[in-house]
């Protein structure tokens, strides 16, 4: 069966919401550009001298911590490294990333925003050429829509937003969970690109966050 790609996310900040891409360059060996580029940590987290080199997610906030994260959505510019919080729809917060007035600006906001949801001052963070994705290697996740359709289906009975998933590819046309049946180092073609099986995702907490609701 053909392999549609319906959907390119990326997350530019690690914990806040995803973003759709209109097109992106593939690279191999890297994530998609600026994908989990920032985190937000707490100096209890990371301690004083911060971020200096990849680190597990449970160092950050993020929504199995942190699930209010998932009340804010995102804009967010690349060639800028601006981010804008949003909620409701409406921007409320806006600053450079790779600024430092910026990055306090945002810093501020969500240190309000989460005053009773995160212990200690929350800190956006960067590393030149590190991304801060699950594992220390640099993946694409692919999602198959068929497999999200049929376990709203058959577990839940009601219909499931991808973004639970967070991932990064979301095709369709395939039947449901035919991705579990891939091998490692099989080759799958999406878009004209091939991309190599590593292993399945396996799944945190975080998917039982509703991005909509923030709700677990």
């Amino acid at each position: 069966m053909t392999i549609e790609l319906k959907a390119i996310k990326r997350y530019p900040v690690k914990g806040l919401s995803g973003i759709e891409m209109p097109a992106a360059d593939i690279t191999a060996h890297q994530m998609l550009k600026d994908d989990r580029r920032f985190i937000i940590a707490t100096q209890s987290s990371v301690g004083q001298d911060g971020v200096h080199e990849w680190a597990r997610k449970s160092n950050f906030l993020q929504l199995v911590n942190t699930p209010k994260l998932a009340e804010l959505g995102i804009e967010y510019d690349d060639a800028t490294t601006t981010l804008s919080i949003l909620r409701n729809g409406r921007a409320i917060c806006k600053g450079n990333l790779e600024d430092k007035m910026g990055r306090t600006v945002v810093e501020d906001f969500l240190k309000a925003f989460l005053k009773n949801d995160a212990a200690g001052t929350p800190k956006i963070y960067s590393v030149p050429d590190v991304s801060f994705g699950d594992m220390k290697e640099p993946y694409i996740s692919v999602i198959n829509l068929a497999s999200v359709r049929d376990f709203g289906d058959r577990i839940v009975q009601k219909e499931i937003d991808p973004m639970r998933f967070r991932g990064n590819l979301l095709i369709d046309g395939l039947e449901p969970w035919a991705e579990l049946k891939w091998e490692e180092g099989q080759i799958v073609q999406i878009n004209g690109v091939d991309f190599r099986v590593i292993h399945p995702i396996t799944r945190c907490k975080a998917t039982s966050v509703n991005p909509g609701t923030a709700e677990f």
